[in-house]
C-alpha cells in the first residue's frame, strides 16, 4: 500500500516547514534507516513549500500501516516525541490519494503558485535523489515516473505553465509593484540557483539596471551578471551589498541565515545607511533571514507567506487550464493505479517469464552468436507468448479471484528454486558373483583297492 506524510504551505507556516525540513545529511540518514520488514521502499519530495515523504508498504492492513507511519515519523524526526509532533502537523495520504497527490503536484497542481514551472525539476532531483540512496523501488519508480510524464503532458498540452509561473518571477512582480518603478533601484540578489536566475530575469525584464548578483561560486554569479547586464560581487561582502541595495532577494539552499540582523546593522551603519527603506524578500526555506532584522528602522521583510497573498492574484491567469491538467493527471494516476492492481498477476507469472527468457536467451545466442541481440528477441519472444497468459491472470485479479492456486503451480514448475534437486546417477548393476557353496565335508568313501589278478609265471619251456 502506497502511503505518504507530508509538511506542505497549505497546513503549516514557514516557521513550522522549517522545524520539519530536513538537511541533505539527515537525508541520507533517513534513506538508511527508512526500509523495514514492512515498509520496502521510500522516497522524500523537499522544496520551498512542502517536505512530503513516500512509501511503500508491503501490506494493506490499517494497523500495519499506522505502524508504518509512525515508525517512519520517528526516524524522520529521530525521537518519539518529535515523530508524534510531525504527525500531529503532517497530512496522511493513502493508497490512491497518495498518488494522485504526487502527480497533482508533479502538473504544478498543488503548488503555491499554480502552474509553478520549477517543481517539475525539483521532483525529478528527489526521484534522482532517492535512486541513488537505494530506497527506491518498483513502485516508486513507477509512481515518479507516473508523475513526471503527468507532469510533461501539463506543460506542452496546456496553457497552465504560462506566463509568471515561479516564485522567483512573482517575487520580482511584488517589488515591482512596491516601487512602481525598479529603473533607478538598485536590486541584490543573492543566490544563483533556478530561483535565483529566474527572480534576476524578470527583474531585468522590469527595468531594473542596477542589479548586483552574489553567489558562493563567484563564477556563477559572474555568468548571471553578464546574462542580466548586471555586476557579480563576492559573497563575503553580501551585507555590505544590501546596505547600500533598494531591494534584496535571497534564494539559496543554505540551512542557516545567510543575511544576519548583527551583519546587516554593521553594514549600514557602515554605508551610513540605517533608516533607510530596504526591502528584503527571503524565498528560501530554511528561511536565509534572521527574521530579527525586521526590527531595524526602514526594513521590510517579505517571506513565502507574505507572498502567497500577491501570488493568488497571478493565479488567475492560469485557472482556466487547471481542469485540463486535472483530467491529465486522472488518465496517468488510473494508469498507475492498474499498474499496481496488477502487480500480483506480474508475480505469478515471473517464473514462468523468467524461465521461457532463459531459453529463448540460450537458443538465439546459439543461433545469432550475438549476445545482444539474443536478449532483445528473446524478451519479445517471451512477450508474445505470454500476453495471453497474463490477460487471463489479469482478468482473474480484476474479478477479484484469488491467485495463490495459480502462483503456487507456476512457481512449481518454473521457479528455479522450486525446482528438485537433479538426482544421483546410479551406478550400473553389475551381476554380483554367486556365493560359493560349502557342502558339508563328507569323507569320501573307501576306495577299493584294485583287484589284483594272479600272476602266470611262464616256465623256461613256455618262454622260448
Amino acid at each position: 500500500m502506497l502511503i505518504s506524510i507530508a509538511i506542505d504551505f497549505h497546513q503549516a507556516d514557514v516557521a513550522t516547514r522549517e522545524h520539519f525540513h530536513l538537511s541533505e545529511e539527515r537525508l541520507t540518514q533517513l534513506y538508511r534507516t527508512a526500509r523495514s520488514e514492512i515498509v520496502t521502499e521510500a522516497a522524500l519530495i523537499s522544496t520551498c513549500n512542502r517536505t512530503e515523504l513516500y512509501a511503500w508498504v508491503d501490506g494493506d492492513d490499517p494497523t500495519l500501516i499506522d505502524r508504518a507511519v509512525r515508525t517512519l515519523a520517528r526516524r524522520w524526526m529521530r525521537t518519539r516525541a518529535e515523530g508524534d509532533q510531525l504527525l500531529q502537523a503532517a497530512t496522511r495520504r493513502v493508497g490512491i490519494d497518495a498518488a494522485r497527490h504526487v502527480v497533482r503536484i508533479a502538473a504544478g497542481l498543488e503548488s503555491q503558485v499554480l502552474g509553478d514551472g520549477q517543481i517539475l525539476g525539483q521532483l525529478k532531483a528527489a526521484y534522482k535523489r532517492a535512486s541513488r540512496g537505494h530506497s527506491a523501488g518498483p513502485v516508486l519508480h513507477r509512481l515518479f515516473e507516473t508523475a513526471l510524464r503527468a507532469g510533461k503532458r501539463v506543460q506542452t498540452e496546456t496553457s497552465l505553465t504560462t506566463g509568471r509561473n515561479s516564485i522567483g518571477a512573482e517575487a520580482a512582480i511584488t517589488a515591482n509593484q512596491r516601487f512602481g518603478n525598479l529603473e533607478n533601484a538598485r536590486c541584490l540578489l543573492v543566490g544563483a540557483g533556478k530561483t535565483g536566475a529566474r527572480a534576476a530575469k524578470q527583474l531585468h525584464k522590469l527595468g531594473a539596471r542596477d542589479l548586483v548578483i552574489v553567489n558562493r561560486t563567484f563564477e556563477t554569479a559572474q555568468e548571471l551578471a553578464k546574462f542580466v547586464g548586471g555586476r557579480a560581487a563576492p559573497f563575503e561582502t553580501r551585507h555590505v551589498e544590501a546596505a547600500m541595495a533598494d531591494v534584496v532577494i535571497v534564494a539559496t539552499g543554505s540551512e542557516v541565515p545567510v543575511i544576519t540582523t548583527e551583519g546587516l546593522a554593521r553594514g549600514r551603519e557602515a554605508c551610513a545607511a540605517t533608516g533607510y527603506a530596504l526591502l528584503l524578500m527571503d524565498l528560501s526555506l530554511p528561511r536565509n533571514i534572521d527574521p530579527a532584522v525586521a526590527e531595524q528602522p526602514g526594513i521590510t521583510l517579505v517571506d513565502l507567506d507574505t507572498l502567497h497573498q500577491p501570488i493568488l492574484t497571478a493565479e488567475t491567469m492560469r485557472r482556466d487550464a487547471a481542469p485540463l491538467a486535472a483530467d491529465i493527471c486522472e488518465s496517468e494516476i488510473s494508469s498507475f493505479m492498474e499498474w499496481v492492481a496488477n502487480m500480483p498477476a506480474r508475480d505469478a507469472i515471473k517464473p514462468l517469464r523468467t524461465a521461457l527468457e532463459d531459453v529463448a536467451r540460450r537458443e538465439v545466442a546459439f543461433a545469432a552468436k550475438d549476445a545482444g541481440i539474443a536478449e532483445r528477441t528473446a524478451s519479445r519472444i517471451v512477450a508474445k507468448l505470454l500476453a495471453g497468459p497474463m490477460a487471463a491472470l489479469r482478468r482473474a485479479v480484476q474479478r477479484g479471484e484469488p491467485l495463490d492456486a495459480q502462483a503456487m503451480m507456476l512457481l512449481e514448475m518454473f521457479s528455479p528454486a522450486a525446482a528438485p534437486a537433479p538426482r544421483a546417477v546410479r551406478p550400473a548393476r553389475t551381476a554380483a558373483p554367486k556365493p560359493a557353496v560349502v557342502a558339508e565335508h563328507v569323507p569320501p568313501p573307501p576306495v577299493a583297492p584294485p583287484e589284483r589278478r594272479p600272476s602266470t609265471v611262464l616256465s623256461p619251456e613256455q618262454f622260448t
